[in-house]
């Protein structure tokens, strides 16, 4: 007999979250008034300024609300100034805010008093008549410039994001401004702390913690059950004893001693930091490619680009300069992506001489080095021996930027992405220029002679072309399991459950996502020619790096760290013994479990349980389904049915003294230690209106329970209140 237990969990949708919506309400200053730095502050009083909905300005009569610019039309007010509240839950469960901001001419924004992003403005002090760079028109005065930031500057409650629009001149017509702010990459779904697991209303409940799957007495513990394990979301299961190989079948007797595990995939990627700065940045200013090292820890390798040596750059991962290392005979005729991965036991840097801004080259290559060990910060010379050069072309076709190759002449096109498969050491070149992102491979050989036709593999049509291409970096993390392309615009991800699946299968495919990114905005605030990006050696973070053609002597390294594992996981579960004759029986899993959910089990059913329409009524905490007076939160701080009228006798007693002059009484409760999550407040009032908390007196304790005393003095009032109020524990 077969006894199926499917597992209902909620759905792994991640809609957006919006915060402030294109059209909200702002406050706003239009009075030509410098304003300082006061009014960028969440306890700003603004109660005293207009307000009204975006668009805000004046000069293109698509405005909902039209701000004013001063007396004069030739001299007009340089700087409006504009506030708005937005609330956030748990900054926690935030990965980043997205920004999308129409603004005509110049912006500076703020969120908690701090600047997180300027638009087409100035470096430096900003004040009121500070004027925009340039002024704009047409569609770059209607498309919003979007930014990502990182949600350190978050809080819960309300928030405060503050912006000033300048004009880049006072006689121009025209100001536009409006906002929206969303997370990141979409909503996330709550940490698991445990879940409940129901198999049926005869069973009983099955608690799984976030890590370990734990359970006793899902059935006869000599029906032997044996779990198979199907449709899984968000992670594998695995045996304690043989950590990092999934599993899909265990044992009723291996859930009960604990040897199964749930373990989560990684999580995605949250918005971009800027704590670290390249150290030489002028000396190093055409970096084109980046990757952790292998054998140095807490070292990166770079390259620059064309007419610069043919050296591997060491770097710290704090940006320092570790020295050059020269690769012997090799030429750096445009070396555009670097890529590290361990074949045959040997650590190997690759670097990719395939850059062709024109499509006419006939000499392109792929070094592969051992990589040095980096001690000091000197450099050196890597001997010949230790380089083979892998000269390579592309098959006749498809065609490449100067169309179709003919027998015996490869296509020509230009390329800035190269990854190794660390699992088997095959290396893939990715195209730039073309319409979509084409890949190319060359199998792995312990010797490459001669010249080396790539393979085409197919093309990738889920990356987006940006106005330069589609792919200027390629990375892939050690386990080989996810990969990063980026491009100037945009940064996108993708993710082999397994590595059964092949890495051209995963690439050419549709499922890929799109991870917060700076932008192409100059140096400090964004990453203007963006040519690298990099996993870190442990995959905690990827990182991403710009070619400083602008001489720029702050040029940031920006990092956009793992983020918690927030997907809830799915499954289903068949269970079979050969012996249970009744079934199938339906299963739910409940999320994030506490104490006071744990205890429900025990009265309502899993039906009523997941059913939110009886919440109010039956199940919720303030709910009062045996009409006892007593909501359920209490029949749980003492012990009661609540499905039955009457609580238990004597956990609340309440007597007075005799009827003295100045009257004052007593009142006593037991309480339970044993349970958790909620807790015990006694409180007085002379209106039953407001209430105030008062201490209380341990008179007696024992078997996990105590006897509390609370004492009133009546003198001086008409009439005194107390209570006991149980809430849930903060």
């Amino acid at each position: 007999m077969i006894i199926l237990v499917s597992l209902l969990l909620a759905p792994l949708t991640f809609s957006q979250t919006t915060f402030v919506p294109n059209g909200a309400n702002w406050h706003y200053l239009d009075d030509g008034s410098d304003q300082g730095v006061a009014w960028r502050h969440p306890d700003f009083d603004d109660s005293a300024w207009a307000s009204g909905p975006a668009e805000l300005g004046y000069g293109e009569r698509d405005e909902a609300t039209v701000v004013s610019f001063g007396p004069e039309v030739v001299s007009k007010h340089i700087t409006t100034y504009f506030r708005h509240v937005f609330r956030i839950k748990n900054p926690d469960f935030v990965p980043g805010l997205r920004f999308d901001v129409i603004r005509d001419d110049g912006a500076v924004l703020y969120v908690n008093g701090e600047e997180v992003f300027r638009s087409n403005m100035p470096r430096g002090i900003i004040d009121s008549q500070t004027l925009a760079v340039t002024s704009l028109s047409g569609l770059t005065e209607r498309i919003p410039e979007t930014f990502v930031i990182f949600p350190d500057t978050l809080v819960a409650g309300d928030n405060v994001v503050a912006v000033e629009i300048h004009k880049a001149s006072p006689a121009n017509s025209d100001l536009s401004f409006d906002l929206q702010i969303t997370d990141a990459i979409g909503a996330t779904a709550p940490v698991i702390k445990n879940c409940t697991l129901i198999l049926n209303s005869s069973e009983p409940t099955v608690t799984i913690s976030s890590q370990d799957i734990s359970a006793s007495d899902l059935s006869s513990n000599d029906a032997l059950l044996i779990f198979t394990v199907s449709n899984l979301e968000s992670g594998y299961f695995e045996m304690r004893t043989n950590p990092g190989k999934p599993v899909r079948m265990f044992t009723q007797g291996q859930i009960t001693a604990g040897l199964v595990r749930f373990v989560y995939a990684p999580g995605r990627f949250g918005a971009a930091t800027s704590n670290v700065q390249l150290v030489d940045p002028l000396g190093r200013n055409e970096i084109s490619g980046v990757v952790a090292s292998i054998r140095n820890p807490d070292l990166l390798w770079a390259i620059e680009d064309s007419d610069n040596a043919a050296a591997l750059l060491a770097m710290g991962v704090d940006g320092s300069d570790r020295g050059d290392w020269i690769l012997s005979g090799a030429t750096n005729v445009d070396w555009e992506d670097i890529a590290a991965a361990t074949v045959g036991g040997q650590n190997f840097i690759y670097v990719g001489d395939f850059g062709d801004n024109i499509a006419v080259r006939t000499d392109q290559a792929i070094y592969r080095v051992r990589e040095p060990w980096v001690t000091g910060s000197f450099g050196g010379l890597v001997s010949f021996a230790d380089i083979e050069k892998i000269q390579i072309q592309y098959p006749e076709y498809p065609p490449g930027e100067r169309g179709a190759g003919s027998p015996g002449i490869p296509a020509r096109r230009d390329a800035e992405g190269l990854l190794v498969d660390p699992v088997n050491g095959d290396i893939y070149v990715f195209s730039k220029r073309e319409v979509r992102c084409r890949i190319f491979r060359l199998a792995h050989q312990d010797a490459y002679i001669g010249i080396q036709t790539l393979e085409y593999i197919g093309d990738m049509p889920a990356l987006i072309r940006d106005s330069v291409g589609t792919a200027t970096a390629v990375d892939i993390s050690r386990d080989g399991l996810e990969v990063a392309i980026r491009n100037f615009n945009h940064i996108f991800y993708y993710r082999r459950d397994d590595l059964r699946t092949s890495l051209a299968g995963l690439l050419t495919g549709f499922h890929v996502e799109q991870l917060p990114f700076v932008g192409p905005a100059a140096y400090p605030f964004g990453e203007p020619k963006g040519e690298a990006i990099w996993f870190s050696a442990n995959g905690d973070a990827i990182s991403t790096l710009g070619e400083n053609l602008s001489g720029a002597a702050n040029v940031p390294l920006f990092r956009y760290r793992r983020l918690p594992p927030f997907p809830l996981p799915a499954f289903s579960i068949s269970v079979s013994d050969g012996v249970l004759s009744d079934g199938p029986h339906p299963a739910v899993v409940f999320f994030n479990e506490g104490p006071v959910e744990m205890w429900r089990h025990g009265f309502f059913t899993a039906g009523e349980l997941s059913d939110p329409a009886l919440e109010t009524t039956l199940w919720g905490d303030q709910a009062d389904p045996d009409l006892d007076g007593m909501p359920n939160l209490v029949e749980y701080a003492f012990g009661s049915d609540p499905r039955k009228a009457g609580g238990n006798e004597g956990d609340i007693v309440i007597s007075a003294d005799s009827f003295a002059e100045d009257l004052s009484f007593t009142f006593t409760y037991r309480k339970d230690l044993t349970k958790e999550g909620i807790t015990y407040q006694a409180e007085l009032s002379n209106d039953v209106t407001s209430w105030a908390p008062v201490a209380d007196t341990l008179i007696a304790s024992g078997n996990g329970v105590e006897t509390r005393r609370v004492s009133v003095n009546s003198a001086g009032h008409s009439e005194r209140w107390a209570r006991l109020r149980i809430s849930r524990s903060p």
